[in-house]
């Protein structure tokens, strides 16, 4: 768990210095799909019938037209023996980056399906508070019973009728 932390974040602090978080981003996300996809490119990175050194020399070959940055990423992932973190490392980084390229996730939950026109319309709002325009998700959980919940990176906010009832619950119990 801390390797994944501390290589993602030194990838993430180097491609920053380097302004390149956008370019790195999107090449470790095409890594992660071949990674996922293609057995032939996990291979590369799991086996251990091939030599670090000729990893890394497939590696470099394979992905020349990657920046350096990311080839030099991988290098480092191999010749530590942490190619079996490289999709948790990816994903750390994403969640590291987002921020600073200004993607931001929303989630919005309600108990019913929102329409594409009730959806573009908080879009607009949130875009107006958060000054960006966020990646917005529409979560159906008939649990909340009604009402909404916006989940913007690590912060909920909660306004549903089930968190409005547990709240009285909880007042109700200490009186």
């Amino acid at each position: 768990m801390y390797n994944r932390h501390k290589y993602a974040k030194s990838l993430f602090d180097v491609s920053v210095k380097a302004n390149n978080v956008l370019t790195v981003k999107k090449e470790l996300q095409l890594i992660a799909y071949l990674f996922k996809k293609t057995s032939t490119f996990r291979l590369i990175f799991i086996t251990k019938k091939i030599n670090l050194n000729k990893k890394v020399d497939i590696i470099h070959n394979t992905l020349n037209m990657f920046s350096s940055l990311t080839v030099e990423f991988l290098t480092i992932i191999i010749n530590n023996n942490h190619s079996h973190d490289l999709l948790n490392i990816i994903s750390k980084f994403n969640h590291l980056s987002e921020p600073h390229i200004g993607i931001n996730k929303v989630d919005i939950i309600t108990a019913t399906k929102l329409s594409e026109e009730e959806v573009n319309s908080l879009s607009q709002k949130i875009n107006g508070i958060l000054n960006n325009s966020p990646s917005v998700n529409n979560i159906t959980d008939p649990n909340i019973i009604g009402g909404i919940k916006l989940r913007v990176g690590n912060n909920i906010f909660d306004n549903s009728v089930s968190y409005q009832i547990n709240q009285l619950k909880k007042t109700l119990h200490n009186m």
